[in-house]
C-alpha cells in the first residue's frame, strides 16, 4: 500500500507500513515516521464541506487532545488536507482486546483481572474529565507489547456537562448493540455516564466467558435484558469452561448491570471495589 493514500501537507513525514482495520469512522494504518523510524497508529478519516461541522471527527478531536492517561491511546499529530484528516496516535502492538483474548485463550484470572482494572482507571479518568466514552467493547481497548491498556476510538465520546455545569441528556441512540443498555436500545434520552457502567458490566462477562450475553436485534436484546439472562448465561459459560466466577464478580455485575441507570454504582466504586478484590484474589 503506497502512501498515496495519505498524501497531504505534513503528511508525507509519514511512511504507511500496513492497514491495522477498517472502521465505520475512519480507516486504521500502522505507520512510521521517517525522521526516526518510530512507530504510530494512524486513524484516516473522510469529511465534506468544513471538519468542523463533523461531530465524531470533532469529537475525537476534543477527547484525545485533553485526555492525558496511561490507560487512553495518547495523541501524536494531526495532519488536515482537503478531504482528509489524519488523527497520529501510539502504536499498540497487541492492537485490540478481542482479538488478543482469543489468541490467548489460556489467559490466567489473574492477567484478565488486571485488564479489567486497567479499563475501569481509564474510564474513571475520562469521567473525572466529564467524558463518556460510549462505546467501551473490547474493540476499541487496545493492548501494547507489554499488555497495558489502552482505551481508544472516541468518535462516540461526549461532554458530560455543559459549560455552564449542567447535566447533559443524550439523544443519538448509537452505539454497539450487545454492549447499550436499555436506555439507549428504546431510545430514551439518557446520560452517558452510566452507559459506560453498563458497557463495562457486559464488557468483564466478555473477558471471562468470550462471549456477550445479549445477542440479536435490538428488541430481541432490550427482552433478554429484562429478564436478566445474564445470570443463566454466566453460570453456563463457566460450567462449560469449568471456572468458578467469584460472588465478588457477580456482586459487581449486578451494581453495573441494574436495569434503571440511576440505580447503577459510580465508575469510583467499582474501581474501589475491584481493586480490593484484585488485590486478594491474586
Amino acid at each position: 500500500m503506497g502512501s498515496r493514500n495519505i498524501i497531504g501537507i505534513g503528511i508525507c513525514s509519514y511512511s504507511v507500513l500496513d492497514m491495522i482495520n477498517y472502521g465505520s469512522f475512519g480507516d486504521i494504518f500502522k505507520i512510521s515516521k521517517k525522521q526516526d523510524e518510530k512507530i504510530y497508529a494512524m486513524k484516516q478519516m473522510k469529511y465534506r464541506g468544513d471538519f468542523r461541522d463533523d461531530a465524531y471527527i470533532m469529537s475525537e478531536l476534543y477527547c484525545l487532545s485533553r485526555l492525558k492517561h496511561r490507560n487512553i491511546i495518547s495523541l501524536h499529530d494531526i495532519v488536515i488536507d482537503v478531504i482528509e484528516i489524519h488523527i497520529i496516535m501510539e502504536y499498540a502492538a497487541n492492537e485490540n482486546l478481542q482479538r488478543y483474548l482469543f489468541s490467548h485463550k489460556n489467559m490466567s484470572h489473574g492477567q484478565k483481572y488486571d485488564i479489567f482494572a486497567q479499563v475501569l482507571h481509564g474510564v474513571m479518568y475520562c469521567h473525572s474529565m466529564e467524558i463518556a466514552h460510549r462505546d467501551l467493547t473490547p474493540v476499541n481497548i487496545l493492548l501494547t507489547d507489554d499488555v497495558m491498556v489502552k482505551i481508544a476510538d472516541f468518535g462516540l465520546a461526549v461532554k458530560c456537562i455543559s459549560d455552564a455545569g449542567s447535566l447533559l441528556l443524550c439523544t443519538d441512540y448509537i452505539g454497539t448493540a450487545s454492549y447499550l443498555p436499555p436506555q439507549v436500545l428504546s431510545q430514551q434520552p439518557f446520560l452517558p455516564k452510566p452507559v459506560d457502567v453498563w458497557s463495562l458490566g457486559i464488557l468483564l462477562i466478555f473477558i471471562i466467558c468470550l462471549e456477550v450475553p445479549y445477542k440479536g436485534f435490538q428488541d430481541d436484546i432490550l427482552a433478554q435484558q429484562r429478564k436478566e439472562s445474564w445470570v443463566d448465561f454466566i453460570e453456563i459459560k463457566s460450567h462449560a469452561l469449568d471456572c468458578i466466577v467469584p460472588k465478588e464478580i457477580l456482586c459487581l455485575l449486578r451494581e453495573c448491570l441494574r436495569l434503571d441507570a440511576t440505580e447503577r454504582t459510580r465508575i469510583e466504586e467499582i474501581v474501589c471495589k475491584w481493586d480490593k478484590f484484585k488485590a486478594t484474589a491474586l
